[in-house]
């Protein structure tokens, strides 16, 4: 998502006679398109943020502005802009250019954002107090960004925090993979429990969708997906790529997994282990537990030390690349 806003931001000052610097102390306009879904994220920006404001010491005109997540989040001092996710693209307009409607410029692969926002409330995550509660983007004007990219792309990813909670998101799938054109269909990333049998069939139909799906488990535990409020069960999940196999069998399943979340003893992560290595997934993301201020899980008892969260994390790193 953050890729897609940044290349359009890129474009339209680009269209308006800007280039691109070719480092800080050279540019006199620095953006930062932040996220704070992981602690580690927001303090590497927050320090990239502070070198920044040390170079505006030196050259007053500098201007800086910070949009995303991060603004939503937090108040940040000294800096010229300051927009959230909502907001980003405004970024533009306030620096004094003039805001262009523009074709996407083509390329190679293509994103289009279908929904924005998420309403899971996910007791791990911040991203319904950053990006807002779902909002569903037009069907017509996705068919119409559909339109200008297919003919240039060759990979086109529908985007979404919870991309298939989409009305009807297979029809709208189908609907992509029946236009002309040489291209491979994407869509990242959907929740287990949004995810139907109608989508699957989908996919197998048209030979446009790639056979690959990012599907973010988070656990392999059945407590642990209630604490996170997750609203699926190890064995809905287990369910899912066992359709997703049968139905498509060179299917390549990706996935995202939490080490650590509070209240997950060593008999807990050994579970997940064992359907990690169950279900043999072509890769995994693999994070330790981060803290967000605000969500329920900060505030949960049984908080696993990040000693025993990173070397779980770790652990299973491990596992995942003997079995990639």
């Amino acid at each position: 998502m953050n890729v897609n806003t940044a290349a359009k931001i890129t474009q339209q000052l680009l269209s308006a006679g800007h280039s691109v610097a070719d480092n800080d102390q050279e540019a006199d306009v620095i953006i930062f398109n932040t996220c704070c879904v992981r602690n580690t994220a927001e303090q590497k920006i927050l320090s990239h943020i502070a070198l920044a404001k040390q170079l505006k010491l030196k050259n007053p005109n500098l201007k800086i502005a910070v949009i995303g997540c991060l603004s939503a989040k937090r108040k940040i001092h000294g800096v010229d802009i300051l927009l959230g996710t909502e907001d980003a693209m405004d970024v533009v307009e306030k620096l004094g250019v003039g805001l262009k409607a523009l074709p996407p410029e083509p390329n190679d692969t293509a994103y289009i954002d279908i929904t924005y926002g998420c309403e899971n409330y996910c007791s791990y995550c911040i991203v319904p107090f950053v990006r807002g509660r779902l909002r569903i983007r037009p069907y017509d004007e996705i068919i119409n960004e559909f339109n200008q990219v297919k003919d240039t792309a060759k990979d086109i990813y529908l985007l979404g925090q919870n991309v298939n909670a989409y009305p009807n998101f297979p029809q709208l799938l189908a609907k992509l993979a029946e236009q002309p054109g040489d291209f491979k269909l994407h869509f990242l990333s959907p929740h287990p429990k949004d995810f139907d049998f109608e989508t699957i069939k989908v996919m197998a139909k048209y030979p446009k969708i790639a056979h690959d799906i990012h599907l973010p488990m988070q656990s392999g535990c059945d407590k642990i997906l209630k604490l996170m409020n997750r609203k699926y069960t190890v064995a809905d999940y287990l369910n899912i790529v066992h359709q997703l196999r049968e139905y498509i069998p060179d299917i390549h399943i990706t996935t995202d997994i939490i080490c650590g979340f509070p209240g997950e003893t060593d008999e807990d992560f050994n579970t997940t282990v064992k359907i990690v290595e169950q279900i043999k997934f072509s890769a995994a993301y693999i994070f330790p537990y981060s803290n967000r201020s605000g969500t329920v899980a900060d505030k949960m008892p049984d908080q696993v030390p990040f000693r025993t969260r990173k070397a779980r994390a770790t652990k299973l790193v491990e596992i995942m690349r003997k079995m990639s």
